[in-house]
This record gives C-alpha cells, sequence and structure tokens, in this order.
C-alpha cells in the first residue's frame, strides 16, 4: 500500500498505452514517456530515502524530466561491457570522463542517471550515478537529428570532462 503508481496491471495497461500512442503529446501529459519511466522504476527500486525524495518524488509528480545516459559513440553501447565513460575517485568524489549520445530529453532533464565503467574488467564494474543539469562538467555538444518528430529535448550527445558526483 505504502508504493507509489495505481496498480495498474500490464493487461489494464495496454489499451491506456494504445490509446496515448496515437498521439504525440499523451506520453508527456500522462506523465509516462521515455526516459522518465524507466528512470522512476529504477529510482524506486534502488534508491535512497534521500534520493527518492529529491528526484523520484518530483519525477512522479511530473515536475522535472529525467535523461538515461549510456549509449556512446565509438562502440556497440548496446552491450554494456563496451562502454568508454570511466570514473575516477579524487578524494570524496568521483570524476566521471567520456561521451554518451543519442541521449533522448538531454536538453530538458533535471537530472540525469549515467552508467559509467568503474574498473577496467569488462564484465565488472558498471555503474549507474545520479547527476543534475546544473552541475558543471559536462557539456552538450550537439542535437543528433533523427527520422520524424522531435521527442522532448531532442536527442543529444553529451561530454563528460571532470564531472564530479559525490560518493554517496
Amino acid at each position: 500500500e505504502e508504493e507509489p503508481g495505481t496498480r495498474l496491471s500490464n493487461l489494464d495497461y495496454a489499451p491506456l498505452a494504445e490509446c496515448m500512442g496515437r498521439l504525440p503529446w499523451a506520453a508527456e501529459v500522462f506523465n509516462c514517456s521515455a526516459p522518465d519511466t524507466g528512470n522512476i522504476e529504477l529510482l524506486h527500486r534502488f534508491s535512497s530515502a534521500e534520493q527518492r525524495s529529491e528526484w523520484l518524488d518530483p519525477l512522479l509528480g511530473g515536475r522535472i524530466r529525467s535523461a538515461f545516459a549510456m549509449s556512446e559513440p565509438d562502440v556497440a553501447s548496446s552491450d554494456p561491457t563496451n562502454l568508454q565513460t570511466t570514473v575516477q575517485r579524487d578524494g570524496e568524489d568521483l570524476v566521471l570522463s567520456g561521451r554518451k549520445w543519442f541521449i533522448t530529453g538531454a536538453e530538458g532533464a533535471q537530472i540525469f542517471i549515467l552508467v559509467a565503467r568503474t574498473s577496467t574488467d569488462a564484465r565488472k564494474g558498471l555503474t549507474a550515478f545520479l547527476f543534475e543539469a546544473g552541475d558543471p562538467g559536462w557539456q552538450i555538444l550537439r542535437r543528433i537529428p533523427i527520422m520524424g518528430p522531435e521527442e522532448h529535448g531532442g536527442h543529444c550527445e553529451l561530454e563528460f570532462d571532470g564531472l564530479e558526483i559525490p560518493d554517496e
């Protein structure tokens, strides 16, 4: 009972998603658009109470937007063992360096979940990190054109050069 959401089963939700899929604005209006829905699930399942309060609650309320940064140029990043964005420890902070692309909603996102490599072992050391749009050490290099209509915030290429994330 203490869980957020409307308690719809996939079977109950399917016809609603079908109707919403016919209107380009529906997913955002009903707060069920990608990448927000996936990020909501990740934050719901794996975040701390403080992270839930700071990021999950505003996402659930539709007050902020989010982005998920995993895909990278130069590698087949559908296989996360190929990721090249790295994290190095610098005192109490973790410092990220690398590039991501085709990041949906990056221009309008207030929070990001980014997947980066924390180990040289290809099968170990992949971690998801949270950061806010206003944090220094990263930039949007360009909007990548796609076929068809643009979704919220387009699809962007991002560069990380010294993005510091607190260890907690």
